[in-house]
């Protein structure tokens, strides 16, 4: 498998503030990457260098084998979906659960224009795909909390993405609409099997049984970067919270107890 993404030495600086600390680390083609840390980690903030939305102080960021700053970004932008769900239902409120789809698949904010009909079939069949064809009518907002989640991830999804980021989808959903998301995503691997995924997540209970890497992140520096079952340790999540803890596994799902 080629290689998709690369952090060279990457830190982040605002106000004096480091953010995120010589991060280095490469995903190839179909990877999928649990990114794991505390409120404040730098989650959020290396996924916003990824996707161009901001600019390392140092270090460098390559995506498809094209370096940050030596190429257009908007052709990589294109290959990049991005689950943000409080910014992205602000903006889409008002727009059917078909529409939003349909705004994935188009590769814009809204419906500025007629779609083709070949468009209209990607998009039903994005929601045939995760059982939602029945709610294609329904107003986006009007959705329950998973579904919408659902609806957010096929947006992202779209057509041509190669690399699907996802910005603590889960972090609102109770267990059973967690549970429905993650075989979504799943599915959606399953039917494009070179489909880099990235999710974003402080809980490790919230990671796919299907994710195989991990990267821990603690006050903006990378403790540990592997496989799942090299990294998810004692050790390691001890580090990561600061807990005495216990990791637990069952059937591929992981969990901690904390020991003290």
């Amino acid at each position: 498998m080629s290689e998709v993404i690369r952090f060279d030495s990457v830190s982040f600086i605002r106000t004096d503030k480091k953010i995120l600390d010589n991060v280095n680390f490469s995903l190839n083609q179909g990877d999928s990457l649990a990114i794991i840390g505390r409120n404040g980690a730098g989650k959020t903030t290396l996924i916003n260098l990824l996707f161009g939305y901001s600019w390392p102080t140092t270090g460098s960021i390559s995506a498809f084998g094209e370096t940050y700053g030596e190429t257009p970004m908007a052709p990589l932008q294109n290959r990049i979906g991005m689950v943000q769900p409080g910014h992205q239902e602000t903006l889409l409120q008002k727009l059917t659960t078909f529409e939003m789809v349909l705004t994935g698949v188009i590769g814009t904010l809204g419906l500025y224009k007629e779609p083709t009909k070949e468009q209209e079939q990607i998009a039903e069949s994005l929601l045939a795909s995760v059982n939602l064809s029945h709610k294609k009518q329904q107003i986006y907002s009007t959705l329950s909390s998973g579904e919408k989640m659902k609806v957010l991830l096929l947006r992202a999804f779209g057509v041509g993405k190669e690399i699907l980021v996802l910005d603590e989808p889960t972090a609102t959903l109770d267990i059973t609409a967690r549970t429905d998301f993650g075989k979504s995503l799943s599915q959606l691997k399953m039917g494009s099997s070179l489909l880099t995924r990235i999710l974003i997540t402080h809980r490790i209970e919230e990671i796919p049984e299907d994710f195989s890497k991990i990267l821990l992140l603690k006050e903006g520096k990378v403790i540990s970067f592997g496989n799942k079952n090299e990294v998810l340790t004692d050790k390691n999540l001890s580090k990561l919270y600061d807990l005495d803890l216990q990791v637990n596994q069952n059937k591929g799902q992981y969990s901690v107890t904390v020991l003290s």
